[in-house]
């Protein structure tokens, strides 16, 4: 199969099912945009191979574009403010809540990426280890220990910095 059996009307009705795919999983339209063009993109490649075009393919390839989304979202983590996250409570006498939130931003800058977006999906996100380890694609265990390790070397960290090591991580109720 060439490009040219991939006609115009095809490939809008493929476009508008991914679109709505991705919308109907809560992915915000700007973001769908983009992960509709990739599945495309990959559809396309499919019927190159000789893959036929059905509605279950379609399927299949969307999910695997959004676990990819996530996948690399999770590897290379945004770094946002910590005043978009509520759930964060540093405890150090004598500091206010704006030091505080500066002192955990450094304390989080000494960590790798990947322990990074652990120790904040799980204690700032909120999410548990098993969706954690999902959307990263290693063990639920290795998970649990990364975390682990994380927090001992802000602790670590902090006693060093003059902080006392006193850094608590609590999620809201």
């Amino acid at each position: 199969m060439t490009r040219s059996d991939w006609s115009t009307a095809d490939e809008l009705g493929w476009r508008e099912a991914a679109l709505r795919w991705f919308l109907a999983r809560g992915v915000e339209a700007n973001l769908a945009e983009d992960l509709t063009q990739e599945a495309l993109l990959r559809l396309l490649r499919g019927q190159q191979r000789g893959q036929p075009l059905t509605r279950a393919y379609l399927h299949r390839v969307c999910q695997s574009v959004l676990y990819d989304h996530l996948r690399q979202c999770a590897r290379e983590p945004n770094c946002q403010s910590l005043d978009a996250c509520c759930c964060v409570a540093v405890a150090e006498s004598g500091f206010q809540q704006a030091e505080d939130r500066a002192f955990l931003e450094q304390a989080l800058g000494q960590l790798r990426p990947l322990e990074r977006a652990i120790v904040e999906m799980h204690h700032l996100e909120e999410q548990t280890f098993e969706t954690i380890a999902a959307t990263l694609g290693i063990p639920v265990e290795r998970a649990k220990k990364i975390s682990q390790r994380a927090i001992k070397k802000m602790q670590q960290w902090a006693r060093s910095s003059g902080g006392g090591g006193m850094i608590y991580l609590t999620t809201c109720p």
